[in-house]
């Protein structure tokens, strides 16, 4: 292995290591007290414990909408950009822009933007006459304000690998359908969908695991609420490890965020390959 490699491995399993062995400890750094050693405590405390559970349901959420929303709005954009039309290079620039930007600046512009008061949204909102909304400060509204920013930044990634994988498909075979008398519909799903599987699978693989560790997004918009309807998983980690300075339980959080993510990719791969 050269040198390098190891120094890649180094820094990334060193870490990696430490936090399984701090996950074991009881080691709260605003308590002043040694770290100890404390078995499974940290696991089993997060098993009982609201917060925890809750934000399992608000990620996974997160997480499903968002990547599905952008799967097929951008299979469909992928197909209206497949055969070119005059200034599709122009708007496919523009659409490009928003996955550019950080998710921090991102964040901050949902915010400004989505302001009740003085943001643009709900000023155009008044302008047509609609009342005045609080996006992020809404229970039922402020997880579907996040997905949609979301899916606003991020479905640019997968309309690229989708409108790649399509211009790369043989021509004959769709030559050859049309021969045949089949109509769109069935060219797409007969055709399109099978050879686009694998890059479809490994697009959605992508986004699924970006998405379960979605932070900036929260820490600029509503830090978590209202009343923890936004608290994904990174979020508690953060919370519970750089504010209330409790190491060893954020270590078994995290540990705890890398076994669902296995599952969640574990389980989409097996279904995509037992169908292939």
């Amino acid at each position: 292995m050269s040198p390098g490699l190891l120094f890649l491995a180094a820094i990334s399993l060193y870490p990696t290591l430490y936090s399984l062995v701090v996950s074991f400890m009881r080691w709260n750094l605003s308590s002043g007290e040694a770290a100890r050693f404390a078995g499974l405590d940290n696991f089993v405390g997060l098993l009982t414990d609201g917060l925890f559970w809750n934000s399992v349901r608000v990620t996974l959420v997160f997480v499903f909408f968002s990547v599905l929303i952008e799967l097929v709005l951008t299979f469909g954009l992928a197909l209206l950009f497949f055969r070119g039309f005059p200034g599709d290079k122009l708007l496919r620039a523009l659409i490009m822009m928003p996955m550019l930007c950080a998710p921090v600046v991102v964040g901050l512009l949902a915010r400004f933007s989505l302001e009740p008061t003085y943001g643009i949204v709900n000023q155009l909102m008044r302008s047509i006459g609609l009342p005045t909304t609080e996006f992020l400060g809404n229970v039922d509204l402020a997880l579907p304000t996040l997905i949609a920013i979301d899916v606003w930044q991020w479905s640019p990634f997968l309309f690229l690998i989708l409108l790649a994988a399509m211009q790369g498909l043989p021509e004959e075979v769709i030559e050859a359908s049309k021969i045949d008398g089949a109509s769109w519909p069935r060219i797409i799903w007969h055709q399109f969908l099978p050879l686009l599987r694998y890059p479809i699978l490994v697009g959605v693989l992508l986004r699924l695991i970006d998405s379960f560790r979605v932070y900036d997004i929260v820490y600029m918009t509503t830090r978590g609420g209202p009343v923890d309807a936004t608290s994904t998983m990174s979020w508690q980690i953060y919370d519970v490890g750089f504010r209330a300075f409790n190491i060893s339980y954020a270590a078994a959080f995290s540990w705890l965020l890398l076994l669902l993510v296995l599952l969640a990719v574990n389980s989409l791969i097996r279904r995509m390959v037992a169908r292939s």
